[in-house]
């Protein structure tokens, strides 16, 4: 059984975090946990036997025998931990997002590579129904060569009491949704951040929308931290059919077939994380780290979604241009 640490438990994390490590009791135990932001020590109590600590240097010196650990703390903390996680010899499970550029996301790499260890970045949202069909339409070329893909994700103004804006609340996830669904890398983007005109740093915003340029085709992304009510959407666009998917509702018009709709099992817009699929995926990165000889998939887009959250706020700043990536 692997034995790991939480390095930062950030209340947002634990709240999708704590009922999956509860049940995982046959893939690893939880030893320790540093709480290093208030409330964080009150997160960490929920899980039974683990050992608190103030900060990383405390349990980096009364910790030892550690496998991994999980990096929860708040998303502008997670690329620091990270790098201490795999300087200490421990391999990095990693929420999303754990990085904002491709220099941090680089530094873990390198990190990792020096100390013979992994870096595994969450997507849970993998593991719905939902997805697995989007990606069986899109294997089986169901609408052809795609020429355009859309997200749409959209949570609660509640979200307004998180950090950052909805870039960097919804960013990653999005984009990591749109990359799996074009599967080729991105040329450029352009980004508009608020809907007032003149776009400024230290204002979070609450809309964000992106166009993302691949070859042959067009990515748009539509994120919201301030809607009625939380919504997740994707439009595929091919040579030979229109893909549907809204909520629990994905509709297919295939050239050659009679348009159908179909009602999925679960709805994305209630969450991009559940318990269950976060649970599938430690079982994924317990799998990876005991087989080191097997393909690697714990990092996916995780560079390219770096890179785009870089970039959002350059080219917000020149009035949304298109920046090359």
């Amino acid at each position: 059984m692997l034995k790991g640490a939480i390095l930062g438990f950030d209340p947002a994390s634990a709240e999708f975090c704590a009922p999956a490590l509860l049940d995982a009791k046959d893939i690893f135990e939880v030893r320790a946990a540093a709480c290093l932001a208030p409330g964080e020590a009150e997160s960490a109590s929920v899980l039974p036997g683990a050992r608190l600590h103030p900060d990383l240097d405390s349990l980096f010196s009364a910790e030892t025998g550690l496998d991994f650990a999980l990096i929860a703390a708040a998303p502008e903390q997670r690329a620091r931990c990270a790098r201490r996680a795999l300087e200490h010899g421990l391999h990095a499970l990693c929420l999303a997002p754990f990085c904002f550029s491709t220099t941090e996301f680089d530094e873990i790499r390198q990190a990792a590579e020096r100390n013979g260890r992994e870096v595994f970045s969450l997507q849970p949202w993998e593991h719905s129904n939902s997805w697995r069909a989007l990606s069986e339409i899109i294997g089986q070329q169901m609408p052809g060569e795609l020429t355009r893909a859309e997200v749409r994700l959209a949570s609660p103004g509640t979200a307004r009491r998180s950090a950052g804006g909805a870039t960097m609340q919804l960013g990653w996830q999005a984009f990591s949704i749109l990359l799996g669904l074009l599967r080729r890398p991105p040329l450029a983007m352009a980004a508009r951040l608020g809907l007032d005109a003149a776009y400024s740093p230290d204002r979070p915003e609450d809309e964000a929308s992106f166009q993302l340029h691949f070859g042959g085709a067009t990515g748009i992304v539509h994120l919201s931290r301030a809607a009625h009510a939380a919504r997740f959407g994707v439009s595929l666009t091919g040579s030979l059919g229109i893909v549907d998917l809204r909520g629990n509702r994905l509709s297919l018009d295939i050239a050659g077939h009679t348009p159908e709709t179909v009602v999925l099992d679960d709805d994305l817009a209630e969450g991009l994380v559940r318990p269950e699929w976060l649970l599938a995926e430690f079982r994924n990165f317990k799998k990876e780290i005991e087989n080191p000889g097997q393909p690697r998939a714990g990092l996916k887009n995780s560079r390219y979604c770096a890179k785009l959250l870089r970039n959002a706020g350059y080219s917000a700043s020149i009035n949304s241009s298109a920046v090359p990536l």
